[in-house]
């Protein structure tokens, strides 16, 4: 099996049987520096299809004029990368959780990279059919939570999706209130709906 093919099938796995697929990922048992790589490679990707989104989508934007920097946005979604690998690490080892540092970043590592899949076909859209575009978008938030639950539940070992949408709802709060001070720090205020961007 080609390595395209197996990210195919990872991939429909994930819509399918998200469970599974955590465990697939899970069982890489990728190294750690790759992770890290990985990780900023989807903020990088993050960062391109975003200004790539404004480019084709010009217009006001609800966020701060600074995001309208590539390197000030990328910088916002690594960080904010960090943030939720964190959160969601520390806040289901309170609630029990047996996941590593390296489990929480494969998972979250794989669901960006899902993200990213869905965002340039969303920038398509918005080039061909707006509105299926924004379907998409919505469609992809609510699907994303579901699986981002199973994830997380089979990366701390709960088995008990509840439990695990306890700790992402925990860690969303964590994670918001951390990048409020960053942001504070750095003299810059952004809408919550940013940070349920990330």
């Amino acid at each position: 099996m080609s390595e395209a093919t197996a990210l195919r099938e990872l991939v429909i796995l994930s819509l399918r049987d998200p469970a599974q697929a955590a465990r697939v990922v899970l069982g890489m048992s990728l190294p750690r520096e790759v992770l890290w790589t990985a990780l900023m490679l989807m903020a990088v990707l993050n960062t391109l299809i975003y200004s790539l989104t404004n480019m084709a989508a010009p217009g006001p934007s609800p966020l701060p004029a600074a995001f309208s920097s590539p390197a000030f946005y990328f910088f916002f979604v690594a960080g904010g990368l960090i943030l939720i690998v964190n959160a969601v690490y520390w806040t289901g080892r309170a609630f029990g959780g047996q996941a590593s540092m390296t489990d929480v970043m494969a998972v979250i590592v794989w669901l960006q990279f899902l993200r990213v899949l869905v965002q340039g076909l969303a920038l398509v859209l918005l080039l061909t059919v707006p509105l299926l575009s924004a379907l998409l978008v919505l469609a992809a938030i609510l699907v994303g939570l579901w699986i981002f639950v199973h994830f997380v539940d089979q990366a701390h070992r709960f088995n008990s999706p509840g439990k695990a949408a306890g700790v992402i709802v925990a860690a969303f709060f964590a994670m918001v209130l951390g990048i409020s001070i960053l942001l504070a720090l750095i003299g810059v205020s952004v809408p919550t709906g940013a940070v349920n961007g990330l």
